[in-house]
């Protein structure tokens, strides 16, 4: 896949969308935005609402690139970058499949399980199919419940008694049908961005109240980030190779997020993240500029390397 060349770009930035996460995504955009003037290319804004499909192709003779700035649902899964496929339009990050399999947990997980990557052992429950009062609970308390399909931790519960349990498989059904229950894994929270071929430094998450929800992610002064992690030098490098390896082996591309817990010193895998916040909270922005890459390079770098997964094939 060759680079792009940003003096011949005529970007269609994607923000907004129709997810759980649209007013995370509409921040990514105001940075994304920021930096496109900072490089002085040629852009226009779209707002993923529900004629995405129509003002894409409308726009298609007018733009060579799609750089999106969404999150969560009908965008991190692989739907806008089939738009993007259908309309041989290059876009930035992972592909159809990566994207679907990554932000699918029950998928990511059971890809993880499949190539030795360590993560929670997880149960799913089909709320379709089964009537939530009868679930039981398959760990010892506490527990995770989460949708199996959502991100920013939307809908996600740490139950610590009996009765807790029923309410957060309700409060999880209202994301997706499609729900986890995972063993619950104390420990440091540590998250990895990747960028091209290397992992960049981990970053330790310290939320000061509850766990990292939604509200922790997104509102200044909530969480500590503590760049580098207190944690040995040995254990960084071997988280490192984890995340190029859950990475790659989930088919992200050009960029991620990968999230571990660190339980009794070992690490496990939580989530790939293929279309990760950049917000002014967000952790791959804080991670980059730690290494010496501005959020305008950054951008630079997904443009550059804006592809398509049946680029060149027929």
């Amino acid at each position: 896949m060759g680079k792009q060349n940003l003096k011949e770009m005529k970007v269609a930035l994607i923000q907004g969308g129709v997810s759980a996460e649209r007013d995370v995504s509409l921040s990514t955009g105001q940075a994304f935005d920021k930096a496109l003037s900072e490089l002085g290319v040629d852009y226009i804004v779209v707002d993923a609402k529900e004629d995405l499909p129509k003002v894409l192709s409308e726009l298609r003779p007018k733009v060579n690139v799609a750089l999106l700035a969404l999150h969560g649902k009908l965008a991190e899964d692989g739907v806008v970058q089939g738009i993007c496929e259908y309309l041989k339009l290059p876009y930035t990050g992972t592909g159809v499949l990566g994207s679907s399999v990554a932000f699918d947990k029950l998928f990511s997980k059971m890809t993880f399980k499949s190539q030795g990557i360590p993560t929670a052992e997880y149960v799913e429950v089909n709320a379709k199919l089964h009537n939530l009062n009868e679930v039981k609970m398959p760990f010892a308390l506490p527990l995770v419940v989460k949708p199996s399909r959502e991100g920013s931790s939307v809908g996600v519960s740490i139950v610590k008694s009996d009765d807790e349990f029923v309410p957060a498989l309700e409060y999880a059904a209202k994301s997706d049908h499609l729900i986890l229950i995972e063993q619950y894994l104390d420990g440091k929270e540590i998250t990895i961005p990747v960028l091209g071929e290397r992992a960049l430094t981990p970053i330790e998450i310290r939320p000061k109240v509850d766990f990292y929800n939604y509200e922790n992610k997104y509102t200044a002064g909530n969480t500590d980030y503590i760049l580098p992690p207190e944690i040995p030098e040995a254990l960084v490098a071997e988280m490192k190779e984890l995340a190029l390896r859950a990475h790659k082996i989930l088919r992200a591309r050009v960029y991620s997020r990968v999230d571990f817990r660190l339980h009794q010193g070992r690490p496990f895998v939580i989530e790939v993240n293929t279309l990760p916040g950049c917000t002014p909270t967000s952790l791959v922005p804080k991670s980059a500029a730690h290494e010496g890459i501005g959020f305008s390079q950054f951008i630079q770098v997904l443009l550059e390397n804006a592809g398509l997964d049946y680029e060149d094939v027929r």
